[in-house]
């Protein structure tokens, strides 16, 4: 009995072990940026004013007071490399002199991916269309040709949606 108590109990362990019941968590680190509050960042703005838009950076550069760097970090287990996007404002004169913005998204580039969504979507439709109508025949030749600018006419898949709201921390008025 014995001999057979071990192989199965080592038979059962190694079955645990390779079962894939590893959980591997999200890791978000760094400064989570709103595309909107990157979008108001101009150059001229005081360290107060870029403070208020953006927040405090996460990592002061101890080396160069006049360089503020926004780093964002994201990994998890449903994407291939991890997120990494970086935001650095450059002062001069306590003001900013320039900024280098990479990967983090702006209102502009938010705006362009939702253009893109609705004729991606619009294709789709229309594409739908002419497999439906190849399908039926045309009813009489009294109603006419088809419209060319039909999908034109066709209502916006995606309704406009309301502006969101602004996130805590930033202005509500104009700049």
């Amino acid at each position: 009995m014995k001999r057979l108590a071990l192989p199965t109990l080592s038979l059962v362990f190694g079955a645990l072990l390779t079962s894939g019941c590893v959980y591997k968590m999200n890791i978000q680190q760094g400064n989570y940026l709103v595309a909107d509050s990157v979008s108001q960042l101009k150059e001229g703005m005081t360290r107060s004013q870029v403070r208020f838009l953006l927040g405090t950076p996460m990592v002061p550069d101890a080396f160069d007071e006049n360089r503020w760097d926004y780093y964002y970090f994201f990994s998890s287990q449903r994407i291939k490399e991890p997120l990494k996007r970086r935001l650095t404002v450059y002062f001069a004169d306590d003001k900013v002199a320039r900024y280098e913005n990479l990967g983090v998204p702006t209102q502009a580039d938010l705006e362009q991916l939702e253009r893109d969504l609705r004729k991606a979507q619009a294709a789709v439709k229309v594409k739908g269309k002419k497999k439906s109508a190849e399908a039926v025949p045309a009813a009489t030749p009294a109603s006419g040709p088809a419209s060319p600018s039909e999908a034109e006419k066709a209502p916006d898949p995606v309704p406009p949606s309301a502006p969101l709201p602004a996130p805590a921390g930033t202005p509500s008025g104009p700049t």
